[in-house]
């Protein structure tokens, strides 16, 4: 079963590559034909890096039938068999060095793109030295220098490779694969490939002058496709390219730049696309981590005001269980007592499954339940948050509030994680200053615009300016032990609630927080 695989594979594999040589087989140089550039060079690579090098013998015998049916075996059948071994061995070392060095063929970082752009020519560079050395030894490069002659196979192996392997790597990949075929159906990427396609006419035949005048206008389409698409826009938009460029040349009848400025631009624009690429892919993903930081972030910030709110019904669903065992030890008849004691049994159990609904359902859904909330209400959370800041401290704290003030149209329980980290916040500043007693004081107004202002305010050290701009950056902290993501989690929820929260700059700590009134107070 194995060899039959193995021979199903070469099957698929040679007339490939020999397809890919006649299609690239344009303005050759020197007796032996040397061309612009050779992407069969990456399906060898490929097919030996993903396979193993069992196939290198197949490779061979590719090798060696490519150079007899496209090129005619012009320096003889002895060179041709010398020459096939060079480039069949070149090439799985350069599979076997990507293999050994590279952890993921995805190309998903600028560092594993580094890698393989770097083994890839540094490889061709040696390849392409033995490979014009074993013509230059046989006297089969005629009047075409030794430098120029490699130089060129060099710069269009490595070109080939830059070019086709990222394609290649993405069609053995499942996930990828799916992406490439996900991204075929998108209107957007159609509109880019054919806006792609017609620059490239324009390139060839639209202006009728010299291509190498326009190959700049490449540019603008592959940076539009890579930054809204990433690596799988830049490998699908480099392959149209290349495609492009071949049969522009051949409907031209010949090129009308140099050789090396072409090869030049190919590169130039591979390089630019697969980078850029990768970059936005990387952000991509840096981008989804910190939303997913965050929610956990979140999630530990309301694991506390839940663990707090939670913890008064259930201490009070326990006082009134033991209350009603007493009464039932000292007055078995006295039922409307207990009836009154089980009542708030309930109200209390009824009130923790509600805060455990909504965590659920902000979890779940990222949801806010908005609501009417009295701020003297809010005021007695803030009291009961601060006298567990402030336990075993030294720190006073103070409750400023004019009256009356308008209610609020908030999510409580979000709205209580924000003021619990200024709160936390505050207090920590104050202890931490080595002053003995400090204070903390929150302070509530109302604002001009139907919303209202509390003020967080300290006596501690207070914000550094240069520490301002950034306080509400994700992981950027004052604490030795922080992660910097309190104060970017408090701004996002405020801001969902189309309120602001600010540090303002000032002789000690303050925060102002503005949250929106309810709408027909």
């Amino acid at each position: 079963m194995k060899i039959l695989r193995y021979l199903r594979d070469a099957a698929v594999f040679a007339p490939c590559y020999i397809a890919l040589d006649w299609t690239s087989y344009i303005d050759p140089v020197g007796p032996f034909n040397i061309t612009p550039w050779n992407p069969q060079a990456a399906l060898a690579v490929v097919w030996m890096m993903l396979g193993g090098l069992l196939h290198a013998p197949a490779v061979l015998g590719t090798i060696l039938l490519a150079d007899v049916l496209v090129r005619h075996a012009p320096g003889g059948y002895a060179i041709t068999v010398l020459t096939a071994f060079v480039l069949a061995g070149g090439y799985a070392s350069i599979a076997w060095a990507l293999k050994s060095r590279l952890s993921d063929t995805g190309l998903r970082s600028t560092r594993q793109l580094t890698l393989f752009a770097g083994l890839v020519v540094a490889g061709t560079g040696l390849v392409g030295a033995a490979f014009i050395g074993v013509l230059d030894a046989s006297g089969l490069l005629g009047r075409t220098p030794f430098g120029s002659a490699w130089m060129r196979f060099w710069i269009g192996d490595a070109v080939g490779i830059l070019v086709t392997a990222p394609l290649l790597f993405a069609a053995a990949d499942d996930a990828r694969r799916s992406a490439l075929v996900a991204l075929a159906r998108r209107p957007e990427a159609l509109l880019q490939a054919a806006v792609l396609t017609a620059t490239i006419w324009l390139i060839f035949g639209g202006l009728g002058t010299d291509p190498s005048r326009q190959f700049y206008l490449l540019f603008l389409p592959l940076i539009w496709i890579a930054v809204r698409f990433g690596m799988n826009g830049a490998i699908v938009a480099i392959a149209i390219v290349q495609m492009g460029v071949v049969i522009g040349i051949h409907g031209a009848g010949g090129i009308s730049l140099p050789v090396v400025e072409l090869q030049a631009l190919l590169a130039a624009l591979t390089l630019t696309g697969l980078f850029l690429g990768v970059t936005v892919d990387q952000r991509q993903r840096a981008e989804r981590g910190l939303r997913e930081t965050l929610r956990l972030a979140a999630a530990g910030e309301m694991a506390g005001a839940i663990a707090h709110e939670v913890n008064q019904p259930l201490t009070a669903v326990t006082n009134y269980g033991r209350s009603a065992q007493m009464l039932l030890e000292r007055h078995p008849s006295g039922q409307a007592q207990l009836r009154e004691v089980v009542a708030r049994i309930l109200s209390e159990a009824e009130r923790a499954a509600e805060i455990i609904r909504r965590l659920r359902d902000f979890f779940r859904a990222g949801t806010t339940r908005l609501e009417i909330v009295e701020v003297d209400l809010l005021l007695a959370a803030v009291r009961r948050m601060a006298a567990d800041a402030t336990q075993g401290t030294a720190v006073r704290f103070e409750v400023d509030a004019a009256s009356p003030l308008p209610p609020l149209f908030v999510d409580r329980l979000q709205i209580e994680v924000v003021l619990r980290n200024l709160i936390v916040n505050a207090v920590e500043s104050v202890a931490g200053s080595g002053r003995p007693g400090g204070r903390v004081a929150v302070r509530a107004e109302r604002c001009a615009d139907a919303s209202l202002r509390i003020v967080v305010v300290d006596d501690g050290p207070g914000i550094p300016a240069q520490r301002r701009s950034g306080l509400f950056e994700p992981f950027v902290s004052g604490k030795p032990m922080g992660m910097g993501l309190g104060l970017a989690v408090s701004r996002a929820i405020v801001e969902a609630h189309g309120g602001t929260l600010e540090a303002v700059h000032a002789a000690h700590g303050e925060f102002h927080l503005v949250l929106p009134c309810t709408p027909n107070p």
